[in-house]
């Protein structure tokens, strides 16, 4: 090869390379002049279409994040703002025709509620509003899925038997005036709205009354120590203390008729087939002596009912425009008329989460709010805040004692009801299934002492006594439970709440404790032995209750803190393998009343042993 022909050569190499860094920039050029691809989630069973992660591209980390992958459910579902929009304002902010901006935490809090169904959803403002929306009595007055009915309200029938018309007046016009505890919304009636209720109230027949047999007296001293032993303060607030499961019976000795309480304390399904109030069945002495207890002691401090000034005759002639108005007001909603609820008589709330708050009436001072929850809190609070001069004013009534927080969270409940539910597969239940309850003589015994108005059992009842009874035949001796039901003693000194004394018979205690102890089992829970208490293995099992600070939570051998249940005895209380599987894994205590963390498989035998042996305190004599 030649110089020449090799200079040659290293020019047009040169040159090459030119001409290929050339085209190389202005590809690059290109690519860079060109829009960004857009990139797009479609979740069709949700009607999602998303852009959000063109700006949107760094993942989220965390247990909620976790849980909902974007693939499955895009963004906007749970955030809000126009998902197909390619810019941010298009995006974030409302437009002229596109009114839903990014979501309000509250209003998050409601987008999470369409899917999480039930009471027990992990949703804080959604599960606390849903328990509120139950406890208030929303669903008297509304049609709300989910919520069920109150049953709280007391029957009507029999009123007349019941209260003077001037008490049944001071209630119908400011029932916080006789009861501070009271659930009754208040409606702002005017004085002949009163009269005309109170007179068609008064031709609501009740059961009979029968006579108290020529002689019978009460003894106020032994009514004392019956209302004790029976712990009426459980559920009945008297003397300034007590509970408010059932009604304040503070000026009971005022406000009831005492014939009327003598048949009550007797047969209360036979009064009120469906009271909530458990069957006492009382004898009649036992009845008699409560009466004369309550004439002496539950009274105003003056003595004189404040009602009195109310007194005056029933204007009968106005029942007729009473009976409308009861129904226009949908008094029936809550309060049983023989035997029945009325229909709700407002509006059905299904859909408030598709409403837009632009939409929504403003209040009348020209306010508006900022979403559609914290519009439903404002109803809440103050329903004729949105009346308008000239128009009829609302006939929603005020609710009793509601915060705004809990306004809020009602609100939040509610703007999670959708008229279109997500898919089936995007839905969650957190409630347990409803497991039906056994029939035959134990089913009418559950039924005759309401046993769940205080328990929960299979997703049915209530959380009074702050435990449900599922798991209970796997957690509690059957010897222990017969005994409990027939004589209640007290096991968690720091809860106010006590089992009442019924009076079941052994018979019927016994029936109870087999269903207890053979249907309601836990398959986390195994079975086991008690083991044998060495002196050796004891020691050591006071030392890891020691170094556990169990002490903290638990009394046990004279000394720890009431915090938790009482150990002293539990082995005649617990089987034995629950104490080895709460030790090994505390969520199997229900509600999760356990801290969390276990105890070291080398403590387990040790602890167990030494806690199954400890004897049982003392029970204090006829204590409550």
């Amino acid at each position: 090869m030649t110089p020449e022909r090799d200079s040659w050569l290293h020019v047009v190499f040169g040159l090459s390379a030119l001409a290929c860094a050339a085209l190389v920039a202005v590809a690059v050029a290109r690519d860079a002049s060109r829009p960004a691809q857009v990139e797009q989630r479609l979740v069709p069973a949700l009607g999602v279409v998303d852009r959000c992660e063109l700006c949107h591209a760094e993942p989220k980390h965390g247990p909620v994040a976790a849980a909902h992958a974007a693939e499955r459910f895009g963004c906007t579902p749970c955030h809000g703002g126009q998902g197909y929009a390619t810019t941010q304002d298009a995006a974030h902010k409302p437009a002229m025709d596109w009114e839903r901006p990014l979501l309000s935490p509250p209003e998050q809090q409601a987008a999470c509620g369409s899917c999480h169904l039930g009471q027990r959803t992990p949703v804080p403002l959604v599960a606390r509003g849903r328990k509120l929306l139950a406890d208030k009595g929303c669903a008297g007055c509304h049609s709300i899925p989910g919520v069920p009915r109150p049953d709280f309200a007391p029957a009507l029938d029999g009123l007349r038997d019941k209260v003077s018309p001037a008490l049944a007046r001071m209630w119908l016009r400011a029932p916080d005036q006789v009861d501070d505890h009271h659930r009754m919304p208040r409606f702002a009636l005017t004085a002949p709205e009163v009269e005309a209720l109170l007179a068609y109230l008064w031709t609501l027949a009740g059961a009979p009354l029968q006579p108290r047999p020529a002689g019978m007296e009460g003894d106020a001293d032994r009514g004392r120590r019956a209302v004790a032993e029976r712990r009426c303060a459980t559920c009945h607030r008297f003397e300034g203390r007590g509970g408010l499961v059932g009604p304040d019976l503070g000026l009971a000795g005022l406000k009831l008729d005492p014939l009327w309480l003598w048949n009550l304390l007797q047969g209360v399904h036979r009064m009120y087939p469906d009271a909530r109030m458990p069957d006492f069945r009382l004898p009649p002495q036992e009845a008699a002596d409560i009466v004369a207890y309550a004439a002496e002691n539950w009274l105003p401090d003056s003595g004189q009912a404040p009602w009195q000034m109310l007194a005056g005759p029933v204007q009968a002639d106005k029942a007729v425009a009473g009976k409308a108005l009861f129904v226009e007001l949908g008094c029936a909603g809550c309060h049983r008329v023989a035997g029945k609820l009325g229909p709700p008589a407002a509006m059905t709330l299904d859909r408030l989460g598709d409403r837009l708050v632009a939409d929504l009436p403003w209040l009348a001072t020209g306010t508006a709010l900022p979403d559609v929850p914290h519009w439903i809190a404002a109803k809440v609070m103050a329903p004729h805040a949105f009346d308008v001069p000239g128009a009829p004013p609302a006939r929603m009534p005020i609710a009793p004692t509601v915060t705004a927080d809990e306004a809020l969270a009602m609100g939040v409940a509610l703007a999670s009801l959708r008229r279109k539910p997500p898919s089936p597969e995007y839905q969650r239940q957190h409630d347990p299934p409803v497991v039906p309850l056994p029939a035959g003589q134990t089913g009418r015994l559950i039924a005759q002492y309401r046993c769940l108005v205080c328990h929960g059992v299979g997703g049915q009842g209530e959380f009074i006594a702050r435990i449900d009874l599922d798991g209970a035949g796997s957690r509690l001796r059957r010897d222990w439970l017969a005994g409990f039901l027939a004589s209640p003693v007290t096991v968690r000194m720091d809860q106010a709440e006590r089992m009442p004394i019924l009076g079941l018979s052994q018979l019927d205690a016994e029936l109870l404790a087999n269903w207890l102890s053979s249907a309601l089992g836990d398959d986390r829970i195994g079975t086991a032995a008690l083991p044998v208490a060495e002196t050796a293995t004891l020691g050591e099992g006071k030392r890891a209750f020691d170094d556990h600070k169990c002490g903290a939570c638990h009394v046990a051998d004279g000394g720890g803190t009431m915090r938790g249940p009482t150990l002293d005895g539990c082995g005649q209380r617990l089987q034995p393998g629950y104490v080895f599987a709460l030790l090994r894994n505390p969520a199997v205590v229900p509600h999760g009343r356990h801290p969390p963390a276990p105890v070291p498989d080398r403590d387990v035998r040790a602890l167990a042993t030494w806690l199954l042996q400890l004897p049982a305190a003392p029970a204090a004599p006829n204590g409550p």
